[in-house]
């Protein structure tokens, strides 16, 4: 398919058609990964197709690593825009009606589309809400970035409605994730994350800044955390790996500095996404 809003190929071949019974459609049943292209290279490809690929191992689904990279060269090929998102999705395939997922080939879709980046957002801070719509706890599917997305996409709703650019999603008091970025803060001068072990995914951007620590030679810990963390944080950044780090000058009605942490990553990250 070629369109003013971008290409697609599934299963190698240019359309935007899939069947009424695939999987992916009946039960969100794959992963799909987000990788930022500016100027028709791709942003961490192999890092991104390495999380897909753990993700299917964990859903027990086929997956041709050399076919969808193929693909995402073949649709870039095509792509002439100076800034897009390219989404790479890994479905179980279709099958007979049922949730028991009987021997079927994997689907693969791969479309890329125009994006308008916020510079804004990275210089000058964004707001959060706290979203009233929870995460639940789930060990098996923590950390994998899945099909089924309904939480984020009611807090997408939710955050909408209410006038907020990004909310923090909470799991039984604890702080996990915003709806579409991790989050980072800074408390008594050491960096803190969130713990992903019962659930949330674990971005590629944050598993960057988790890396560059060492080599910063920064304090960090993986733990977990409440609200009152982040009152007592003197700063909040959040991360992904298209829009990079957008510091947090506002959790609704309490008001973040942006500090000296955030403008340190994004100092080390800017060359990717606005160079």
């Amino acid at each position: 398919m070629v369109g003013s809003s971008g290409f697609a190929l599934v299963n190698g071949r240019f359309s935007d058609e899939v069947s009424a019974s695939n999987r992916g459609i009946a039960y969100g049943d794959g992963v799909f990964e987000t990788v930022l292209v500016r100027g028709s290279q791709t942003l961490w490809l192999d890092e991104h197709l390495c999380r897909l690929q753990s993700g299917a191992k964990i859903l027990n689904i086929p997956c041709d690593i050399a076919a969808i990279k193929h693909d995402c060269l073949r649709i870039l090929a095509a792509f002439d825009e100076p800034l897009g998102v390219l989404k790479i999705i890994l479905t179980r395939g279709t099958t007979a009606r049922g949730y028991t997922p009987l021997k079927a080939e994997s689907d693969r879709i791969v479309s890329v589309s125009s994006y308008k980046q916020h510079r804004e957002m990275w210089d000058e801070g964004v707001v959060l809400a706290v979203c009233q719509t929870p995460l639940a706890r789930q060990a098996l599917l923590a950390g994998i970035k899945h099909l089924n997305r309904l939480e984020q996409v009611l807090a997408a709703e939710e955050l909408h409605k209410r006038g907020y650019q990004e909310g923090l999603m909470m799991q039984a008091g604890c702080v996990i994730e915003c709806s579409r970025s991790n989050v980072f803060a800074v408390v008594s001068g050491e960096l803190i994350t969130p713990s992903l072990s019962l659930c949330g995914i674990n971005g590629i951007m944050r598993s960057k800044i988790l890396s560059d620590t060492k080599s910063l030679g920064l304090p960090v810990r993986v733990k977990a955390f409440g609200i009152s963390a982040l009152v007592r944080a003197e700063e909040v950044f959040i991360c992904n790996s298209v829009f990079g780090i957008w510091p947090v000058t506002k959790i609704e009605c309490m008001h973040k500095e942006i500090g000296p942490m955030s403008r340190l990553f994004q100092q080390e990250y800017e060359r990717y996404f606005y160079a």
